[in-house]
């Protein structure tokens, strides 16, 4: 899979010319890193769900949470030694916290703790997937790290719901809600006490590259903006499965309890 994508992308100039590259947003190296972070999904939860004795999915779902906060460290002992800059190295976007949250609800099975997961990668992180605010490419670590990150977080919801069982619902909505409200309390003193900070997008600062966060009033009112919006998008991700219930309701079919 991986040698395919590099030869489609290197062309005639070959490897080194795919790792010298730029990221582009839209670009086939940005499909490419898309579809290759939806197979290895695919085959760890593949792998998850075919663990028929408990105790053997037990130890496949320690091993990804394991391997996670072990991405999670690494990617923290890159931004700390290596390219230490105050105003982005701090893990404190949505995307790193679920990349720590993730791993440790996995462990846990505290519920709110995966309802906040599930609905921040579904509904949040999910863009920092879809519109990357991305320019270095496969030449370089953070690329990696990037695509580690992001691709970890939207693994840990997928694998909780598919292999653990894990049903969102409206009261989960709201409690991610709550605690996306907590985190904008904190996080936009924290930038407007530190110009050039844009923890969360919420910051007074505009980006090089154009993502949907453009089309909202300017800042402050775009704070507001963000705030319906966020809430908007983690409903949407519950939508089909309140769909889902309704119609095995309207059918007589028994709900399955929320695990």
């Amino acid at each position: 899979m991986l040698g395919l994508a590099v030869s489609i992308l290197g062309g005639r100039h070959g490897l080194s010319g795919v790792l010298s590259q730029g990221f582009a947003m839209f670009s086939l190296l940005h499909a490419v890193s898309v579809v290759v972070c939806g197979v290895v999904i695919v085959v760890v939860v593949g792998l998850g769900r075919g663990a028929k004795e408990p105790k053997t999915r037990v130890a496949m779902t320690r091993a990804v949470a394991v391997l996670g906060l072990a991405a999670w460290g690494l990617q923290q002992v890159v931004a700390f030694g290596f390219d230490w800059r105050p105003s982005h190295s701090w893990p404190l976007h949505i995307c790193d916290l679920a990349g720590l949250l993730g791993p440790i609800a996995l462990l846990t099975g505290w519920r709110p703790l995966r309802a906040t997961v599930y609905f921040w990668a579904m509904g949040l992180a999910v863009w920092g997937v879809v519109t990357p605010t991305l320019a270095e490419g496969p030449g370089t670590l953070v690329f990696w790290l990037f695509w580690i990150n992001h691709g970890g977080v939207m693994l840990y919801a997928v694998y909780d719901v598919a292999v653990l069982g894990y049903r969102p619902t409206l009261r989960g909505w709201g409690l991610a809600s709550i605690v996306s409200l907590a985190y904008v309390a904190v996080v936009v003193p924290l930038n407007l006490a530190n110009p050039g900070w844009n923890y969360g997008y919420l910051g007074d600062f505009e980006l090089s590259q154009k993502t949907p966060l453009d089309l909202l009033p300017a800042w402050p009112m775009r704070l507001l903006g963000i705030e319906v919006l966020g809430a908007m998008m983690m409903l949407l991700a519950w939508l089909p499965w309140g769909v889902l219930a309704w119609r095995q309701r309207r059918l007589g079919v028994g709900v399955e309890a929320a695990k």
